[in-house]
């Protein structure tokens, strides 16, 4: 039988030649990531990735979570699943002990992938498509003194690249300029772009509705985060005076975390990220519930090449939204910002062509890591 033998973490991280910052304020000078492998005792390794700081989801695993998985079948993925959330559930239902433990679920999913010899779609309910259509996220906050020129720049390199979609990034604090940066994004796109905006909740209730009833004349395909996390109330209110589709959840954590968001429908659009909800296990529950109640799953991406193909695969998993002659697949984040680890972490590249990406098809994750980026940008 299996067993799992080694689990090791991976702390990288690698300057950024532009820093961006987005509403929120935070300039990111750095992207890393917590890079998680698994050592079964036949030879097989896993990969998993974990959202958030790094050095946070290191410390759960080496203390909480690593040594309690030596020994056990690594087939047993659910299992194992339950027992790590039930050992921190008196004071780790959210964050960043799930977190870790969605790293050791991705990882697991692509030792049992390995073990096979099939693509982790093919054990999770086999693949509605074997490509996926890409957005791309992007349009940060970089020169301040040229934030409409530089967004209308960037957008029209990723139409030339090639994208159908766009994410961009609004909450400048001033709500004028935000319609005016986006105004002049569309223009340089064209009525057939699809483009939708991400505020990282930085409005208030208010704010949202005011600001939604423009962005709606631009024809916005959803409006992400308009406001903070904590006030469903307040989504609620936002989702039903507007007529674009609302979308949220990327800092939600597991099914019971999404329940109520879901049964009471105060997003159209659950963005749960494989990396950080509750990895792949998790996030099917979360689809299933969300479809339960006619409720969009567009998971949220952000992060490493792991992270990029765990939500490939999951994607590939998902029916149609809703399922109709002309198909209407759920879209996949590809975040375009500067990260040597989506870029060059496998010794293959993930990489969007005119504007779809194929679904890994080998074993497991179908990617393999280039262990000399590991080494080269280590930091623990």
């Amino acid at each position: 039988m299996s067993q799992i033998k080694k689990v090791t973490c991976h702390i990288v991280a690698a300057p950024v030649q532009k820093p961006f910052t987005s509403s929120r304020g935070w300039i990111y000078k750095t992207r890393g990531s917590c890079i998680l492998e698994i050592e079964t005792n036949d030879g097989i390794v896993g990969w998993g990735e974990c959202y958030g700081p790094s050095a946070v989801a290191k410390a759960f695993i080496d203390t909480q979570f690593g040594p309690r998985i030596i020994g056990r079948d690594p087939f047993d993925v659910e299992v194992i699943w339950e027992d790590l959330y039930n050992r921190i559930k008196d004071y780790g239902t959210t964050g960043m002990a799930i977190s870790a433990i969605s790293g050791i679920d991705i990882a697991l999913w692509d030792i049992i992938g390995k073990s096979c010899g099939k693509p982790i779609h093919k054990l999770i309910g086999g693949s509605y498509r074997d490509e996926v259509t890409a957005y791309a996220t992007g349009l940060y906050f970089i020169d301040m003194d040229r934030l409409i020129e530089e967004a209308v720049e960037e957008a029209i390199e990723f139409k030339q690249n090639g994208f159908t979609a766009i994410k961009m990034k609004i909450g400048l604090g001033d709500l004028k300029l935000d319609i005016r940066r986006v105004e002049a994004v569309r223009k340089a796109v064209g009525d057939e772009m699809r483009l939708m905006v991400d505020a990282n909740h930085c409005f208030t209730v208010p704010q949202a509705i005011k600001i939604g009833r423009e962005l709606e004349k631009l024809d916005i395909e959803w409006f992400e985060e308009p406001i903070s996390p904590e006030d469903l109330d307040g989504y609620v209110e936002v989702t039903r005076a507007l007529d674009m589709a609302v979308a949220g959840g990327e800092n939600e954590f597991t099914r019971w975390g999404f329940r109520d968001i879901v049964v009471r429908k105060a997003m159209d659009i659950v963005q749960p990220d494989v990396c950080a909800a509750g990895g792949i296990s998790e996030c099917r529950k979360i689809a299933t519930l969300a479809s339960a109640h006619g409720v969009e799953c567009v998971p949220h991406a952000w992060g490493s090449v792991i992270g990029v193909a765990a939500t490939l695969h999951f994607l590939a998993a998902l029916p149609d939204q809703p399922p109709s002659f002309k198909g209407n697949p759920p879209l996949f984040e590809f975040e375009q910002c500067e990260n040597p680890f989506r870029d060059l972490l496998s010794v293959e590249p993930i990489e969007q062509r005119n504007g779809k990406v194929s679904v890994p098809n080998g074993p497991g994750l179908g990617i393999e890591i280039n262990r000399h980026i590991l080494d080269q940008y280590r930091v623990v």
